[in-house]
């Protein structure tokens, strides 16, 4: 099985979020064609490996790509028929680490173990709109566990996210995106004076009311495992049509990471700081934390395979959640570069490809 050819095909096909589908395709095709049982669910692919076991372990890939940005950063196509260039045992395009990289593993994995005599039944999915809502590992793990769960004694997961091989992530902190607007007189701007209550300098003070808020819920909400939470300021905009009119509203958006304790309790908390003036609103819906004990079995498994492998936990959220949100056990581990991803020229290194092939196969092979 040439995994690193099935890998180039596999950047060469435009599958920014939303828009899975031909490469959803693709992925069907090729699964039939190699003789695996393949479903559609949802826009999600899931290939079936059962055994009638109890015991089930998952795989979970996401399609989908962010978009390549300006097109004159790139030394090289980020998809089309140009693109998986190969040099110095790299291979280039846009997804070649996130996630490519890995539903071409899984899928190598999946030919593999389909010609064996396997202990555990497989699933192994690939999934839509990662990099936005994390809707299609959502869907794919309500219709698991009203289809499938009932059958298992005990199912674990993992999602082939980067880590360069060195490491599993047990876990991610919350997310909260939020809106926070205030409101003033509008006017022209040659008469300050008769603007009494200015929309942008109202949100000037809040932003620096919830910077001191941050400090306060960082030593309040530390956790243990998940660290501390951190509110970040990433914008800040108002409705102003021309430069010489004063905005009757402005707003600052903030990407906030939430701890177990706090993910809850975060609106309220933010609503009573800035007070009940100032408008604060979801820009989506918050998405909950995640977090596998780093006592489990499918830990324990990873770290008996690779001694030398570090527990961490993911900086940025990602689809561990909806998992652990259900009581599956899963960690992140791929064979991408978490440092190359979402940016020009982004690559994998062909030998992690093919060794995370080996590693996936040992651990379906002991678990």
């Amino acid at each position: 099985m040439n995994t690193i050819n099935l890998l180039k095909q596999l950047v060469q096909i435009e599958s920014y979020s939303g828009q899975e589908e031909n490469l959803a395709n693709f992925i069907v095709a090729w699964a039939k064609d190699h003789d695996l049982a393949v479903d559609e669910q949802n826009g999600n692919v899931v290939v079936k490996l059962l055994n009638n076991s109890p015991t089930a372990l998952i795989f979970n890939a996401h399609m989908d790509t962010v978009k390549p940005g300006n097109l004159d950063f790139w030394s090289v196509p980020p998809n089309g028929n140009g693109a998986g260039v190969i040099k110095d045992n790299k291979l280039y395009g846009l997804g070649a680490s996130d996630d490519k990289a890995a539903i071409a593993s899984f899928l190598t994995l999946a030919t593999e173990i389909n010609k064996s005599s396997l202990q555990i039944d497989v699933f192994i999915v690939f999934v839509t709109n990662e990099e936005t809502s994390g809707a299609g590992s959502q869907s794919f793990v309500s219709y698991f566990q009203k289809n499938h769960a009932d059958k298992y004694k005990e199912v674990s997961a993992v999602i082939g996210e980067p880590t360069d091989l060195q490491a599993i992530e047990i876990g991610h902190r919350g997310n909260v995106f939020l809106k926070i607007i205030t409101n003033g007189d509008s006017g022209h701007g040659s008469k300050p004076e008769k603007i009494k209550k200015h929309s942008v300098y109202e949100n000037i003070k809040v932003i620096q009311k919830i910077t001191g808020l941050g400090e306060k819920l960082a030593k309040k909400y530390k956790d243990p495992v998940l660290g501390v939470p951190s509110l970040c300021l990433t914008g800040i905009q108002s409705d102003s049509s021309s430069v010489n009119k004063v905005p009757s509203s402005c707003y600052s958006t903030w990407d906030i990471r939430t701890t177990p304790k706090l993910h809850d309790r975060l609106m309220h908390l933010i609503q009573k700081g800035v007070g009940e003036a100032v408008i604060v609103e979801y820009i989506s819906s918050p998405a909950p934390f995640g977090l596998t004990s780093p006592k489990s079995k499918i830990v324990n498994l990873f770290q008996d395979l690779l001694p030398n492998l570090k527990t961490k936990i993911s900086p940025g959220s990602n689809d561990i959640c909806f998992f652990t949100q259900a009581g599956i056990p899963t960690v992140t581990f791929g064979p991408g570069k978490k440092d190359v991803i979402h940016k020009p020229n982004e690559y994998v290194e062909i030998d992690k490809v093919e060794k995370s092939v080996v590693t996936y196969k040992q651990l379906v092979d002991i678990f």
